[in-house]
């Protein structure tokens, strides 16, 4: 993962198994270090490079700041260090592994731990003392427990079940190793056929466990436990019979040895995103049906809400208060923000015939009982989720997860979006009133990257893990900093305002605060003239000449330096222009007689269109006509558009050398010999426009009114 490496050099430590990434080394070197204001690496790790792992990685701190991982990996070649388990049991299967870092990022124990088949660790809880409980899926019979645990033994099979086991991954099992990584109590919780999928793990302060799934039943349920019958079962459709499942809550006491409760939640078609253990000894429980707040004996109910949030990360606070992230719901369970909140709007994408638009992220505050919203905010314009929160000592919120590049609300970040069409991790910083977005940065390159652990710590430091899809774990450790009066916070497409990848000659603008009349843009530290310039904003090109490769954006201003922005360019990134500045809506478009495209004046099909962008990568002349490097494809409702020619230059009203496409609206009617489908077709009085270009697309939510 090449953007970590680079990371892991401009904080001035090269992680272990830097590989060929580590030859720009030099370039990140001589560039302009960051100052202690701004957000800065710490360290970076990469725990588990061998490509092997499985995409799930569990991690906490202890109050040292000491930091725990957990996984799974088939490599035989997992560094190991004061081991319990020196080697991978069986070569082709996958151990957990766990590894424990002190605040500096070094190593203080590395151990596999499984037996002869696959072993899966789904989450991990770490405790202040810094014992991590472990919680996973094993098909081994020879799994590692402990004499006196609650089930040495893998359990019996289940009577009956709603679903058939063979789409989970084995038994259910909980350990806990202690701070120097020996073994505190390991232990089977389900049978190996038992359909119960572990999602989430919670310990309290007297040090019991609990776990958190979903189940089509065979669950272990104990007597006077709140709901002992599973609310699962199955429904006929369309011929066959479609299992539902239901959410389960367990705690184990603190040596392992006694089941204290495992209850259904007994809601059918819900599912156990996540629980967090209160201090009152109380424990909540976030599922796609609501949230659940049971008793310390988990025989009944203190409380409940319905699912405002499909919630996927919860949190609860030493203060008694409950943090919930997810997807927001609608109806009669809308979600809804509070005054003063960060984000008020969902900012979703108009919703256009063939083009999808996911809701945005919600966060909410609510007291102990779950009656009271404290606070709600909106976060990112559509899409993504959030999969793990904490909480530092000022009371400021962390929180982690994965976006669609181009998505995400950034300040001060340390780097844009390099994912392109995949999803890439992010982690950001709010206040605990969920008003002010602290921090808020991307992680990750053009790997399939997502952050599913956030933690806080040594000296307030934010430490964030994930995967890629390429089988590698990194763990981060960020100084997110403070809001420094000069700064960049985005660096976005002056078209579509997305933070996507940058492309030669492309007109953007860098959003931030403290810019003054003197203030120069930098690209790999060589000033570049700005088009237009205020105090929070500044118009400019990307040099025509940029190579295709990472460089990085900063300001300087007033004899200071903003953060260093590290942003990725590719040889296109198309946006399309809108007639409000807003990126969305109605796109500017010049119908055939040169008037502006609008619902009151609409294009007829077979007309000859201009388009406008920015992004489209190189260009050069030919008798006037602008002629670019790739191919560039307009698509109106899906249909492609028969291009005329190209020109390139100033447009009133529009930022910088704008590109400027002509082509023809598509024509059913004259399509429909070869598709006799299209013969009655007619557009939409609205549908979107897209523009295509080297497998990089403009943004969505852009449209183009056409008369029928």
């Amino acid at each position: 993962m090449i953007l970590n490496h680079l990371a892991a050099v401009r904080a001035g430590r090269v992680c272990r198994s830097a590989t060929a990434a580590v030859a720009i080394a030099g370039w990140l070197l001589s560039s302009t270090a960051l100052r202690a204001q701004t957000p800065a690496f710490n360290w970076i790790d990469a725990v588990d490079s061998s490509g092997q792992a499985y995409p799930l990685l569990g991690m906490g701190t202890d109050a040292l700041g000491n930091v725990y991982v957990a996984g799974s990996t088939k490599s035989q070649n997992l560094p190991v260090v004061s081991a319990v388990q020196p080697k991978l049991a069986m070569a082709g299967s996958y151990d957990v592994f766990v590894t424990k870092l002190d605040p500096s990022g070094h190593v203080v124990y590395s151990t596999y731990f499984g037996g002869s088949a696959d072993d899966i660790a789904r989450a991990v809880a770490v405790d202040s003392a810094g014992n991590i409980y472990v919680v996973g899926t094993t098909a081994s019979q020879d799994f590692p427990t402990t004499r006196g645990s609650w089930s040495p033994q893998m359990p019996p099979a289940p009577p009956y079940a709603q679903a058939n086991s063979s789409n989970y991954e084995g038994a259910v099992f909980l350990f806990k190793l202690g701070p120097n990584g020996s073994v505190g109590y390991s232990t089977y919780f389900t049978s190996q056929t038992a359909p119960v999928d572990p999602q989430s793990v919670a310990v309290d302060a007297a040090g019991a466990a609990y776990i958190a799934g979903t189940t089509y039943g065979g669950l272990p349920a104990t007597s006077g436990a709140y709901k002992t019958a599973c609310g699962c079962g199955s429904a006929p459709s369309l011929g066959f019979s479609i299992p539902f499942s239901d959410a389960f809550l367990a705690k184990f006491d603190s040596t392992g040895s006694a089941l204290v409760y495992a209850t259904y939640l007994g809601v059918p078609n819900a599912t156990g995103n996540a629980v967090a253990a209160a201090a009152d000894g109380s424990t909540y429980l976030a599922s796609s049906q609501g949230v659940f707040r049971f008793n310390s004996a988990g025989s009944s109910l203190l409380g409940s809400i319905g699912p405002v949030l499909n919630a996927s990360a919860i949190l609860a606070t030493p203060g008694g208060r409950v943090y919930l992230a997810g997807q927001p719901g609608s109806g009669s369970n809308a979600f809804q923000p509070t005054p003063g909140a960060f984000q008020s709007d969902s900012i979703a994408s108009p919703p256009l015939p063939i083009q999808g638009s996911d809701p945005p992220i919600g966060i909410m505050l609510l007291d102990a009982s779950l009656q009271n919203v404290l606070a709600a905010t909106y976060f990112s314009q559509h899409g993504g989720g959030v999969n793990a929160m904490a909480l530092d000592a000022s009371g400021n919120l962390y929180l982690g997860g994965s976006v669609k590049t181009g998505l995400l609300p950034t300040r001060t970040p340390l780097q844009e979006g390099f994912g392109g069409s995949l999803a890439t991790g992010f982690a950001a910083e709010l206040t605990g009133d969920l008003s002010t977005l602290l921090f808020s940065s991307y992680f990750g390159d053009g790997d399939y990257f997502y952050v599913s652990s956030v933690a806080v710590g040594s000296n307030g430091a934010l430490i964030l893990g994930g995967p890629t899809d390429k089988g590698t774990v990194w763990v981060n450790s960020v100084q997110p900093g403070t809001q420094p009066p000069l700064r960049i916070d985005a660096v976005v497409n002056a078209a579509s305002l997305l933070d996507n990848s940058l492309a030669p000659g492309e007109t953007i603008v860098v959003r931030g605060a403290g810019f003054g009349s003197d203030a120069q843009l930098l690209f790999n530290g060589a000033a570049t003239p700005a088009i237009s310039l205020t105090p929070t904003a500044i118009i400019a090109a990307v040099p025509s000449d940029a190579a295709i490769a990472p460089m990085t954006v900063q300001v300087q201003s007033g004899g200071a330096l903003s953060n260093e922005v590290l942003v990725n360019v590719t040889p296109t990134s198309p946006g399309l222009f809108s007639t409000d500045g807003s990126g969305v809506n109605q796109s500017y478009i010049r119908n055939q007689d040169g008037s502006l495209n609008s619902p009151s004046n609409p294009a007829h099909p077979g007309d000859r269109i201009t388009v406008f962008a920015t992004g489209v990568g190189p260009v050069t002349f030919t008798d006037g006509y602008a002629v670019t490097q790739f191919p560039a494809d307009l698509y109106i409702d899906g249909f492609h558009c028969d291009g005329v020619a190209a020109v390139m230059g100033n447009v009133a009203g529009l930022s910088g050398s704008v590109y400027q496409l002509m082509v023809y609206v598509p024509d059913p009617a004259m399509m429909a010999a070869a598709n006799p489908n299209l013969l009655n077709f007619t557009f939409p009085p609205q549908v979107g426009v897209v523009l295509e270009m080297n497998g990089a697309r403009s943004q969505n939510g852009l449209a183009i009114s056409i008369a029928k």
